[in-house]
């Protein structure tokens, strides 16, 4: 598939001036010395300098940037000796395997690669895996699906730990006369969810839910695991999401999560939970099974929430994860794969929300992210992140205005191993006599 821009040129020309500001503001830090580390200096994917090289290094190749890439493989850098000092889970948004993840990724892409910085994660992984996987969660962000993600993105994936990860999904799969799907004991649903599913659920979302491990097996077939089990378990999965989907006409047709004992309600339109992020999977998996049922459910799904006001909708601020950006790029991605003129509207809509949402010396880069914890008041605040801030936020809008595929969304579970970056195809002139640097180099 070849990406197109989103936007015409009055609107890349506006959104230049914003890509250039969040450079500024990520460009900025990469000097600092990692020591005791704030949130924003973490080495994680969701929030830390893992997830900002990714923007820094994307930003770089499609506007011919060299400044730009080589500030990627020095916050990567920073992100790989933070994460060396200090323990981290191992998550794929939080933890060891989101460095690593990130680490593979623009391998080959911005930097040579080299010595295999990540081998030891993977070896604990797999260790992990045949130790005592089916206790662990099996969700997106902290658990299994997350960890073998991170394993497809490297160049020679270990067959064997995929192998085990399908083992663990197919053992902690449950059945029903709707089809399959994933529970979540009380001790796993996140803690804000657990005042209202104090004996479990049945989590609905992408991020930690059923969708979310949909996405993965749509990924594991695409990159060519050749397990039967893989469709077996999606066309249960699929079978129950749909089977709970909820009356047309109000705020979300799927909802986040189904408590023990309790009604399904409306949730959020975004991409940890609701219509579009379900959308953006179910269409991953139509492609990776062949199942043009499974497109046309998810052309429908997001048409649907494409027809929602904005002022329905609570996106409060600009991130990826429930934003104006992150839907602009979910729309954005499902125009890209089916052409619907009503999806593409949706997207530009999106993406000059997210531009209106722009308070110019305001938080960082003129974004804030409205946080909401429980062990303080919701509060603004700054946020320079890929999953809910500013790294995020002009990755959504990079990809609109470039011609450069956003292959970073696999993150998102949007795009699948098989979505070929093309990214020496648009290499800038201007880059051609550069040297590509090692992470060694880059150093600051």
């Amino acid at each position: 598939m070849s990406w197109k821009v989103l936007a015409d040129a009055g609107l890349v020309a506006r959104v230049e001036p914003v890509l250039e500001a969040i450079y500024g503001v990520l460009e900025g830090s990469r000097w600092l010395p990692v020591g005791d580390l704030p949130p924003s200096r973490q080495p994680s994917l969701a929030g830390g300098l893992a997830g900002q090289a990714l923007f820094c290094a994307y930003y770089g190749h499609a506007r011919g940037r060299p400044d730009a890439e080589e500030t990627a493989l020095a916050l990567l850098e920073q992100s790989l000796v933070a994460a060396a000092e200090q323990p981290l889970a191992g998550g794929l948004y939080g933890g060891f395997s989101g460095v690593g993840w990130a680490v593979e990724h623009l391998a080959g892409r911005c930097y040579e690669a080299g010595e295999d910085a990540t081998a030891d994660s993977e070896q604990e992984i797999v260790a992990f895996l045949e130790g005592g996987a089916a206790d662990f969660p099996w969700e997106l962000i902290q658990g299994l699906s997350g960890l073998a993600l991170y394993l497809l993105e490297r160049p020679r994936p270990a067959r064997p730990a995929l192998l085990r990860v399908v083992d663990a999904l197919e053992a902690s799969a449950r059945a029903d006369e709707r089809g399959l799907y994933w529970f979540t004991p009380a001790e796993w649903v996140p803690e804000p969810q657990r005042e209202d599913s104090p004996a479990g659920q049945m989590n609905l979302g992408v991020a930690h839910g059923i969708t979310g491990v949909l996405g993965l097996l749509a990924c594991l077939e695409l990159a060519g695991l050749g397990d039967p089990r893989l469709r077996h378990l999606s066309e249960g999965a699929v079978s129950w999401l749909l089977a709970h989907r909820l009356p047309a006409g109000g705020s979300s047709r799927v909802p986040a999560w189904i408590a023990v004992g309790r009604e399904p309600e409306p949730t959020r339109t975004a991409w940890c939970y609701g219509d579009p992020g379900a959308a953006a999977v179910l269409s991953l998996a139509a492609a990776a099974f062949h199942r043009p049922d499974w497109q046309a459910e998810a052309l429908e799904l997001g048409r649907l929430a494409a027809r929602r006001p904005i002022s329905e909708v609570r996106a409060l601020d600009a991130g990826l994860c429930h934003g104006s950006a992150g839907l602009c790029h979910l729309f954005n991605r499902l125009w890209q794969a089916s052409g619907d003129a009503e999806l593409e509207t949706a997207a530009i809509a999106w993406l000059e929300r997210t531009l209106a949402l722009r308070v110019e010396g305001e938080g960082l880069a003129g974004f804030r992210t409205w946080e909401v914890r429980l062990d303080r008041p919701a509060r603004w605040m700054s946020d320079p992140g890929f999953l809910t801030g500013i790294a995020g936020t002009g990755l959504a809008l990079l990809a609109a205005t470039s011609e450069l595929e956003p292959a970073w969304d696999r993150l998102l579970l949007a795009s699948g191993p098989a979505s070929a970056l093309r990214w020496r195809e648009l290499e800038p002139p201007a880059l051609e006599a550069e040297p590509v640097l090692t992470l060694e180099e880059a150093r600051p």
